[in-house]
């Protein structure tokens, strides 16, 4: 008796599913743990919101840091400091579950952390030092038991615990706000420089959202067209490209759309050298237009990026309803939703997946809490921020974009050809315009020619009309 095919999950669940984490195959304990980071992010971004909307009205603590005088609000110092104890847990319990070529160097960034804020109170040095000479005892006598590996969700509890005892001896103890303010400072400083290398490789995310945003349009026209009424499609994206993105830099006045009317004009070279080479096919013609489709949208991202904006921003600015940290905290994270997606769904032998679970969590709560905390900090006299965080990220986003996207659309085009056009068993089926085919190809070709020329004219005409 054959038996039913299990019913296919539905367009939203695949979607939502593309965000989030795969549970299957975790402990529960995992699982438990991964809801929970969910929902600490979740949390900092809407207490983002909320110390947003507060604004000077928030009781702030002053402390002095490098001579000079900065403020912060309370409420971000508390969660901030929370945050802090919650993303070490983590990032620990995730490198306790991996090999020890992985928990030694988390755990000595975390002692180097440690020792920066404790004031030279020689006590607390003692007390530090006993703490990780004992982690280190345990960990050296069972480290090949299955507990650290099997049992992250066990032993995360025990992290937050010796971990919350530590910091509250080292820091929470101080009588000021203000020594907690300075020990926060100083830590989220060295978290932001060792997250620099990582913020730059978000600048690859406008490589993909471009990407994806020319496959969308190329799958859908794969499937509509066939193949001669396809390549007349593409030949006239490719001919029209150029003018129509000349007319654009001269209306912007923005010398980054430049590097798009190059890109542009040695695509149609390219394409000819690959029709006279009788290599042009469905596929090489659906990279040629996926190019041509995703150069637009990665140097708009470029553009913005370098004037100290991005996609979200310029959509929140224009409606004026969320303010721009709650704005970039939220462009960060949605970044670092999607990278960890990817990284989690490998399974290692140095690296398992349930540790790279608890491994990006912490770092994901320890970065939005960076940037909670530094995008709240200013100086007292000026009530500027204390830092162009927003600007710095920014600057980094665009020049990582711009050196290292090349690469990558060169790596993506040799290797990952999927990825631009979509798998090759999706386009089986017949198009769905069939009878397109009854027109020969050279008309096709011959429309495609007359209707860039005269498309091209006209936006010659306009831009004249602007000079």
């Amino acid at each position: 008796m054959d038996t039913p095919n299990p019913p296919k999950p539905g367009f939203l669940r695949l979607f939502i599913a593309g965000f989030f984490i795969d549970l299957q195959g975790l402990p529960f304990g995992v699982k438990i743990l991964t809801v929970g980071g969910y929902l600490a992010v979740i949390g900092l971004l809407f207490l983002t919101l909320v110390v947003e909307l507060g604004g000077d009205r928030l009781p702030a603590v002053g402390y002095t840091l490098s001579g000079q005088n900065d403020k912060v609000p309370l409420l971000v110092l508390a969660i901030a400091s929370l945050a802090f104890i919650l993303g070490w847990a983590y990032l620990l319990s995730g490198a306790a579950a991996a090999k020890a070529r992985i928990f030694l160097p988390v755990l000595v960034l975390f002692a180097l952390q440690l020792f920066l804020v404790t004031g030279g109170t020689l006590l607390l040095l003692f007390l530090e030092l006993l703490f990780f000479f004992l982690v280190l005892v345990i960990y050296g006598l069972t480290f090949r038991t299955r507990f650290w590996r099997e049992q992250p969700g066990l032993h995360f509890y025990g992290w937050l615990l010796a971990l919350s005892v530590i910091i509250v001896f080292s820091v929470g103890i101080s009588s000021a706000n203000a020594q907690v303010a300075i020990a926060l400072s100083a830590n989220f400083s060295i978290l932001m420089l060792l997250t620099l290398v990582f913020w730059a490789l978000l600048g690859l995310s406008i490589i993909d959202l471009g990407m994806n945003i020319g496959r969308a349009f190329t799958r859908i026209f794969r499937k509509l067209l066939p193949f001669s009424t396809f390549s007349a499609l593409v030949v006239f994206a490719l001919l029209i490209h150029p003018a129509a993105i000349g007319l654009i830099f001269w209306l912007t006045r923005d010398g980054f759309w430049l590097l798009d009317v190059a890109f542009s004009v040695l695509l149609i070279p390219a394409a000819l050298v690959f029709w006279i080479a009788r290599r042009w096919s469905i596929s090489t013609s659906a990279v040629f237009l996926t190019l041509s489709l995703a150069a637009p949208v990665v140097n708009l991202g470029l553009t913005l990026a370098f004037a100290g904006k991005d996609f979200t921003e310029l959509l929140l600015k224009m409606t004026g309803l969320f303010p721009p940290t709650l704005l970039f905290v939220g462009l960060t994270t949605y970044n670092l939703f999607g990278l960890g997606v990817a990284f989690t769904g490998v399974d290692g032998r140095i690296l398992p997946k349930r540790a790279r679970v608890l491994l990006y969590f912490g770092t994901l709560i320890l970065v939005v809490a960076c940037m909670l905390f530094m995008s709240n900090q200013r100086i007292v006299e000026t009530n500027q921020l204390s830092l162009d965080f927003q600007s710095l990220v920014n600057n980094l986003f665009a020049i990582s974009a711009l050196f290292l996207g090349v690469p990558y659309a060169v790596w993506m085009v040799w290797k990952r050809r999927d990825f631009l056009i979509g798998a090759e068993q999706d386009f089986l089926r017949p198009p769905l315009l069939p009878w397109l085919e009854r027109v020969p190809r050279q008309v096709w070709i011959g429309l495609s020619l007359l209707m860039a020329c005269a498309c091209s004219s006209l936006l010659l005409v306009i831009l004249y009309s602007q000079i």
